[in-house]
Parts: structure tokens; C-alpha cells; sequence
């Protein structure tokens, strides 16, 4: 038995007596063995299981309850058709984006009802791209759930996660997070086909901004979604293809 095997069976007895008060020192060892584990050429299976019962315990404590994923990511899709429906009610009322300085009150609520409309659709959809990642990439997703800022999002098995190659793992997430700019793109080039809408083109372009920072400045941050994991899993695809050569 290898000494990270042994590090993490410790590991595992640990959070289960421990729980739900998990140390700080104790989330850092699991997680240094977790990059590990994700650049070794050929992952050791019993490794990998023991890393995935104690993130799931993790999560669970971080996270709460998981729901199956299709009724609930059904709800949460049909609540994103009736954003796009309210989004289109705002089309029906024009404004004029030449004369945005003398706006009326009227004019400055059409556009937030069409913003509300776009930002919903875009945050309740953007589950999907997991789902279209995870069908690209080899990754499965085994519950609805909420992020760590009780976003609605879907869970990754963590098996077939650590099993990914690394090159997957980081499209993975780059995928998932390009979803949300192609649909937003969508949206507002529907929304400037009917009513000459920029909204969706703004948004858009803020996303741009935004994934391009997050690349460019490398951070692994949380609070960058997932650009962010994209950059984590660039890092270890590096390492792992210097123990590949």
C-alpha cells in the first residue's frame, strides 16, 4: 500500500469522525493529494475511490442535499422558457438606444424587465453546458444541486472526473463556461433581430471581458467560475505531460 493511500484512508477516518467541524489543515492535505492524484499518468483506482467518498462528504457538508437531475434541471429549464417569454414581453415595448440620455422612467423599466428576462435565462441554462461538456469530454454529472453561492448547477461524478485526462478535465470546464456566451449571443441576437435590443450584445461583451481576465491573469479562484477551474486543470495538464515524456 502506497503512503498516499495511506494518507488518505487517514484522510477519509478523519472527516468521517470529524464531520460536519472538518479542519482546515485536514481539507488542505485531501486536497494537495487530489492535484496529485490528477497528475499521475495512470491513476491508481483505489486512490481515486477513496478521493471521491471524501470529496462527496465534503460537498455535502459544504453544499447540502443533491436532487436528481432531471426532474429538477426540467423545472429549472422551464423556468429559463418563461425568463426568455419575459424577455420577449420587453421587446414588445420599443426604445430608442440613440436617445438613451433622455430615457423615461417607463423606458428605464422596459429595459430592466428585458435584462431580468436575459440574466435568468442565462443563469437557469447554464447547467446545460455541463451536460454537453460532460457528453464531449467523458465526464459524468450525478445530481442537481447548488454551488457554493447557492447558484443551481450540476454535481460531477467524481470517479470519472479523476479518471479524465487532464486535457478533458480543462475543456471540460471551458466548454461549460463558453455555453453561457453562446447562449448569450443567442439571446441578443434574437433580441436585436425583433426589437433592436442591445442587452444581449452588452452581456455578452462583459463575459468576453471577463473570461478573458480570468484566462489571462491564470487564477484558479473560486469566485471566477469556470474559467477558473479551466486554468487549475491547464496547470496540472502541464505537470502531467512532463511525467508523460
Amino acid at each position: 500500500m502506497s503512503d498516499r493511500l495511506d494518507e488518505l484512508e487517514r484522510i477519509r477516518s478523519l472527516v468521517q469522525a470529524s464531520a460536519p467541524e472538518v479542519t482546515s489543515e485536514t481539507r488542505k492535505a485531501f486536497w494537495k493529494f487530489v492535484r496529485q492524484i490528477k497528475r499521475e499518468v495512470e491513476p491508481n483506482q483505489e486512490e481515486v475511490a477513496i478521493a471521491s467518498e471524501i470529496r462527496n462528504i465534503l460537498f455535502m457538508l459544504d453544499r447540502g442535499k443533491t436532487y436528481p437531475i432531471v426532474p429538477f434541471l426540467g423545472i429549472e429549464i422551464a423556468g429559463g422558457l418563461v425568463s426568455f417569454l419575459v424577455f420577449l414581453y420587453g421587446l414588445t415595448i420599443p426604445i430608442s438606444w440613440i436617445d438613451i440620455l433622455s430615457w423615461s422612467f417607463t423606458d428605464i423599466v422596459v429595459v430592466l424587465i428585458r435584462f431580468l428576462g436575459l440574466f435568468f435565462v442565462v443563469a437557469l441554462i447554464y447547467p446545460c453546458g455541463r451536460i454537453i461538456a460532460g457528453r464531449l469530454f467523458g465526464i459524468r454529472l450525478e445530481a442537481w444541486c447548488f454551488d457554493e453561492y447557492k447558484e443551481p448547477t450540476l454535481k460531477i461524478d467524481y470517479v470519472s472526473f479523476l479518471l479524465a485526462r487532464p486535457s478533458r478535465r480543462k475543456w471540460f470546464f471551458f466548454i461549460s463556461g463558453l455555453w453561457t456566451l453562446i447562449l448569450s449571443i443567442i439571446i441578443g441576437i434574437i433580441g436585436f433581430v425583433l426589437g433592436g435590443d442591445l442587452l444581449g450584445f452588452f452581456f455578452s461583451f462583459f463575459l468576453i471581458l471577463f473570461y478573458t481576465y480570468v484566462i489571462q491573469t491564470g487564477t484558479t479562484s473560486h469566485g471566477r467560475g469556470e474559467m477558473a477551474h479551466y486554468n487549475r486543470e491547464k496547470m496540472i495538464e502541464k505537470s502531467w505531460r512532463k511525467r508523460l515524456v
